[in-house]
């Protein structure tokens, strides 16, 4: 028998999560993704979509902190 957890978010996770992004947390998830892979998102719901969202987040962050600092 194999018993597993389904974790199933919310619309609001994902607002949740790009409002409490930290830079920390965003260099993290950067610093996982590999060769240049960007997977795309829909809003499903399921974890490896919410997951995808994360990924975009992070670059979105990492692209507008870059702007600021270039335009200093």
């Amino acid at each position: 028998m194999r018993t597993y957890t389904v974790i199933e978010y919310e619309k609001e996770d994902y607002q949740n999560f790009k409002d409490n992004l930290t830079d920390e947390k965003a260099i993290d998830i950067l610093e996982r993704i590999s060769r240049g892979w960007l997977p795309n998102y829909n809003f499903s719901g399921e974890e490896s979509d919410f997951e995808n969202y994360c990924l975009h987040q992070a670059i979105y962050r990492a692209q507008d902190a870059l702007r600021e600092r270039t335009n200093k």
